[in-house]
């Protein structure tokens, strides 16, 4: 499995970093110019051409950057139009319109520089990227690589204003033992996860993630209706845009970070107490037909269980837990002791039946539990009151592990 890390460019190199990125930006735009010019004559070019022209176009510069990032400068244009012409394809199958789509051909006057494995080295602990014989290589002293690096990336971060590597490394997947346990989850809205180990009960709470959606839809709002007041691509229009843009992209990421956080303190759990199996419950096609108000509805089409299960699969996957999804069709209805049917009020179940009294989420995650393994009935003695999990900024996972396909090391 690969694992990319996130590494700051020394200040030192900074200027050396944009150096080079003008100079992948040349070989870029000048791949789109060729393709431009060709384009209007009606003249295909195979991958085989395109490389030629661009080598031999290479062999009379004297750009100072490595020959294998070079080729992987005008590489990205090729990969880029390609796309566009699959989507273009695609989209005459279906018959939809085509003006819109347009190909890849902006010129860029930076780009990012991607260095292949013979551009990396490693000695005494000191990362080393080549930049060509006629430029001075890219030192990163004290970096530590838990894998062998495939490529890296170097890309400018708008919010730092800096520039930084993404290294992609080779990592072995890990195992764990004694893995006879099973988790269920019932993914909710108000709670993004409760889960069931046939012991506890352990919600994560939703307050923080809530909050945080609501803020955006606020925000949203608030941009949406100043928007429509100003003249479409005149100087306001344009500074609320990027304004909008710029704080949405911050919430997201907050969004992003807690969902993160959770996913990888749950699959922490799973490990330190030997869960082998993660069952969640079969949320496709839910929101279809949702006619319950305007903010139920609202609520329904942002609720990110999608998202939230997807993490979950890649992290489980990484250390060899396996993950399953089952219907979870009355499972926050259904009473785990006797089996009846009662409908919740509130975040509270109370059976009619037998008087059995919990929290309505736990109740989906033990009878999604039940559901999995067959187990007939629930002891009402052994079962636990709900413990809670409360987002903060440094929540940590219950041991050590590395588990983010996306890290970052100072």
């Amino acid at each position: 499995m690969d694992r990319t890390y996130i590494l700051s460019v020394p200040e030192e190199y900074q200027d050396l970093a944009r150096e080079i990125s003008m100079v992948s930006g040349k070989i870029y735009s000048k791949a789109v110019n060729f393709f431009k010019r060709i384009q209007a004559k009606g003249i295909h070019v195979s991958r085989k051409t395109f490389d030629q022209y661009m080598e031999w176009w290479l062999h009379q510069k004297s750009f100072k950057l490595h020959s294998q990032s070079k080729q992987a400068a005008y590489q990205q244009f090729w990969t880029a139009y390609q796309a566009y012409l699959k989507k273009l394809q695609k989209a005459k199958e279906k018959g939809q319109d085509t003006s819109k789509i347009r190909p890849p051909f902006r010129n860029k006057k930076y780009n990012k520089v991607v260095f292949k494995k013979s551009a990396i080295h490693f000695k005494d602990g000191d990362l080393i990227l080549s930049n060509g014989k006629e430029q001075a290589p890219m030192v990163i002293k004290g970096c530590c690589l838990k894998g062998a690096p495939k490529y890296a990336e170097l890309i400018f971060h708008q919010d730092k204003k800096k520039y930084y590597l993404h290294i992609v490394v080779e990592v072995e997947e890990g195992k764990i033992e004694n893995t006879a346990g099973v988790m269920a989850i019932d993914l909710g809205v108000i709670h993004p996860m409760v889960c069931f180990d046939g012991r506890k009960v352990l919600i994560y709470n939703g307050g923080i993630l809530n909050s945080k959606i609501r803020y955006r839809n606020k925000k949203l709002g608030e941009f949406q209706q100043k928007l429509s007041k100003c003249q479409k691509d005149s100087r306001k229009f344009k500074e609320l845009l990027r304004a909008k843009r710029e704080v949405l992209r911050r919430v997201n990421n907050q969004i992003r970070d807690v969902l993160e956080k959770y996913t990888s303190y749950l699959v922490g759990y799973c490990i330190k107490n030997g869960i082998g199996t993660i069952v969640l419950g079969d949320l496709k096609g839910i929101r279809n037909g949702a006619r319950h108000g305007k903010v139920p509805n609202q609520k329904i089409h942002q609720w990110m269980f999608r998202r939230v299960a997807r993490r979950i699969e890649e992290k489980a996957e990484f250390v060899g837990i396996e993950v399953k999804f089952i219907k979870e069709n009355g499972t926050s209805q259904s009473c785990p002791v006797c089996g009846s049917k009662n409908k919740p009020e509130n975040r509270n179940y109370e059976c009619k039946s037998c008087g059995f009294r919990y929290h309505r989420d736990g109740v989906g995650a033990i009878n999604i539990y039940r559901k999995y393994t067959g187990s007939l009935s629930l002891v009402v003695g052994l079962l636990a009151c709900p413990t809670g999990v409360r987002y903060t900024p440094h929540l940590c996972c219950p041991i050590e592990w590395n588990i983010h396909p996306v890290g970052k090391t100072a």
